[in-house]
This record gives C-alpha cells, sequence and structure tokens, in this order.
C-alpha cells in the first residue's frame, strides 16, 4: 500500500515538475520575443530621428532660398488702407494646410480686393467646413467682416478668434489688428464729437470684455456728452467709487447738465458781431435755398460738391456718387461700417476719412464721413455735418441767404 501511494506521488510531483518546466521555456520565449520586439523598435526610433534631421537640416537650406515655399501663402495686401498686416511682422502669419494649396489662397485674397464678398463668403464657409483652423482662411474671414459688417461686430470677431489654438504669431497680428480698429476710430469719433456713434462702437466691446477698463471709461464718456446720466452710472458703476478718471466723466457729465438748464440761448442780435468785428472775424457763405434747405459750395479734394447745410448732424455725410468720384479706398481711409440713422431709417454704412476737405476759404485734414447710398442723397453731393462746423460760431442769415461763420478763439 505505501509502495502505491509513494508511485502515485512521485507520478504526480513529476508532472508538476514537468508542466512548470513547460510554463518557464513559455514565458522565456515571450520574453525574448518582446525584447526583440522593443530593440526593433528602438532601432527604428533611431533611425527616424536621424532621418528627421538630415531632413531638417535640407528645409532649413531650401527655407533660407524660399521662405514661404508650400507651406505658407503669399505676403497679403489689402487694398483698403487701416485693413493690412502690422508693420514689422516677418511675412504673413497664416499658415495654409495641406487641403488648401497656396494658389486657392490668393485667389480668395484676389476676391477680397475685388470687393467680390458674395462669393468670398461662399468659398470661405465651405473651405472652414474641412479645415476650421486654417489661420489663413480665418484671417481673411476676419478682413472680410471687417469691410462687410460693423466696426464693433469685426471687432468682437477677432476677439473670438485670440480664443482659439493658433500659432503664437497669428495671435499677436490678431491683438495688433483690435488695437489698432478700435484707437483708429475711437480718437477719429472722439476729435469729431460723435458721441453717439462712440457708444455704439463701445457698448459691444463693453459687454465682450466688461473688464477692460477703457472700454468702460470711453462709454461713459460718450453717455455722459449725450446727457444720458443714468446710462453712465449704470457703466461706471463697474469701477470702484473712488476710481479718479470715472469721477472725471462724472463731473463733467453734471457740470454739463447744470450749464443746459441755465438759459444761455442768444439773442438774434447776439449771432451777428458788431458791424465793425465783421469784416476782420467773420467769413460769409452764400446759400442757395430749396425749400426748406440750404445749400452751399464744398470741395472734397479735388471734386467740387453740393453740400446741404444740415446742423443737426453730428458727422459729414457723402454720397456714393461723390465717393466714387474720389477714387473710394484708393484715396480715402476706410475706418469701418457703423449703424446710423437717416429720414428712412437706420442703415448700416461705412464710415470714411477725407484727407483734405475745403469749405469757406478754410482747408479741413482729416474729416470723417458717412457714406450714404444714391437714394439717401438724390440732389447732393452730401450734408455738412457739425464736425466741419462745430469749428465755427456760426448763424444763418435767412433774409440775405448767408451763413456767417467766427472763428473760435
Amino acid at each position: 500500500m505505501k509502495t502505491w501511494l509513494a508511485v502515485v506521488l512521485s507520478f504526480f510531483l513529476f508532472v508538476s515538475l514537468g508542466i512548470n518546466i513547460y510554463l518557464w521555456l513559455s514565458l522565456k520565449q515571450h520574453n525574448d520575443k518582446a525584447y526583440e520586439l522593443e530593440a526593433s523598435y528602438e532601432h527604428r526610433l533611431d533611425s527616424d530621428k536621424q532621418l528627421e534631421a538630415q531632413l531638417g537640416g535640407e528645409s532649413q537650406i531650401q527655407g533660407m532660398a524660399k521662405p514661404f515655399n508650400n507651406e505658407r501663402p503669399p505676403a497679403y495686401s489689402s487694398s483698403m488702407k487701416g485693413v493690412s498686416k502690422p508693420s514689422g511682422e516677418p511675412g504673413d502669419q497664416r499658415s495654409i494646410s495641406p487641403l488648401i494649396s497656396q494658389e486657392k489662397i490668393e485667389t480668395l485674397t484676389a476676391l477680397l480686393n475685388n470687393g467680390q464678398y458674395a462669393l468670398l463668403t461662399t468659398e470661405l464657409t465651405n473651405l472652414l467646413k474641412n479645415d476650421s483652423l486654417n489661420e489663413s482662411l480665418l484671417l481673411l474671414e476676419a478682413e472680410l467682416i471687417e469691410l462687410t459688417k460693423p466696426l464693433p461686430t469685426a471687432i468682437v470677431h477677432y476677439y473670438d478668434l485670440a480664443e482659439l489654438p493658433l500659432s503664437t504669431e497669428t495671435l499677436a497680428f490678431i491683438e495688433t489688428k483690435i488695437a489698432t480698429l478700435y484707437q483708429q476710430a475711437q480718437a477719429q469719433l472722439s476729435q469729431d464729437e460723435q458721441w453717439e456713434l462712440v457708444a455704439r462702437l463701445n457698448e459691444p466691446l463693453y459687454q465682450r470684455i466688461p473688464d477692460a477698463k477703457h472700454y468702460t471709461l470711453n462709454l461713459a464718456e460718450a453717455y455722459a456728452f449725450q446727457q444720458k446720466l443714468t446710462l453712465m452710472e449704470d457703466v461706471l458703476a463697474a469701477l470702484p467709487l473712488n476710481d479718479r478718471d470715472a469721477n472725471i466723466i462724472r463731473n463733467k457729465a453734471y457740470e454739463m447738465r447744470d450749464v443746459a438748464d441755465t438759459d444761455n440761448t442768444p439773442s438774434e442780435s447776439e449771432l451777428a458781431p458788431p458791424e465793425a468785428e465783421a469784416a476782420r472775424y467773420q467769413t460769409r457763405v452764400a446759400l442757395q435755398r430749396i425749400g426748406d434747405q440750404y445749400r452751399l459750395e464744398a470741395k472734397a479734394l479735388n471734386q467740387k460738391a453740393t453740400m446741404i447745410l444740415d446742423t443737426g448732424a453730428s458727422t459729414t455725410a457723402i454720397s456714393s456718387r461723390l465717393f466714387a468720384r474720389l477714387g473710394r479706398m484708393r484715396n480715402l481711409t476706410f475706418i469701418g461700417n457703423f449703424n446710423v440713422r437717416t429720414a428712412s431709417g437706420t442703415i448700416e454704412a461705412p464710415l470714411v476719412q477725407i484727407p483734405r476737405f475745403y469749405f469757406a476759404g478754410y482747408e479741413f485734414n482729416d474729416v470723417s464721413a458717412i457714406v450714404l447710398p444714391e437714394d439717401a442723397l438724390p440732389d447732393s453731393d452730401g450734408l455738412l455735418g457739425m464736425n466741419v462746423l462745430g469749428q465755427f460760431d456760426f448763424a444763418i442769415m435767412p433774409q440775405s441767404s448767408e451763413l456767417i461763420l467766427t472763428e473760435r478763439d
């Protein structure tokens, strides 16, 4: 009995030992294959790195000879003043994806420069569906919006672009673009005291970037000059009560309110200076009366213009016909599109800057003007607004059909 038990135990011992040896051999074989694969992979990585280093050296040499190659679009140019890349920028920062050829970008750029905005919109929409982060396409779309939508909308769109995962160079370009567009418009509108347009410029930006103090202050100032004191206080509430800049705006607003409450309206005899001073300090401009309108002659650049005298207009306006005669954007600076009120309602119109404007023997530089459609000004070349007239003390003399201008001290 004991002998059989010993035999059985020995049998199971040998079987167990055989199984263990089999498992050990299998595991060893598996590990050897794994080590071989790992060594092969490392060898392949080393080969790839060497190949990449060689190709990189060749790319640098080729890049020196042909900097844009197939990875960069051609240097971008625009016929619009103020619509160009920042100075000192090392080539166009928009990258071209392998899906978009350089020739395609050139074609799209030509559509933009030629004013074929509807076709360009369709092309960009289709291309961006397949390549939504292509920087060339995104910046072309941004410039298209800049030329066809209100300026605040264009600036907000640039802010939206700045939140995308774009290259450092492109983000720097966008930041410069925002600053350039905003500062140019803000300076021009403030200089012309077009406070309603200043408010329309800053309202969307204040809502988009509520922590930006300059948007807050500029919007509050626009409300202050319009005597919209409740809106002014609502905006300034975003700043500390003891903020110096905010209190300067408040004090100015309430000072203007107090002055307005005082009846300082001059009598008719006070409008015209004494006869002895008239020849020295006054300029008399002949007016042509047609119905309830007065018209006068002026000149924009080298083009004569018949303008309607409009003391209720904060800014001068020119007709689309005069705009075309002036050479459009070849000779005028485009500031941006704005929503403006006309006799027929609110319309979207471009605001431009006329380098030289002549009126009553005076020359004015960088006069801003809204370009109105032909049906808004069917019988004249434009409206002479307060951004020009406001530089004088003036009086309209109905009896003699004259405009008397007196230079302000």
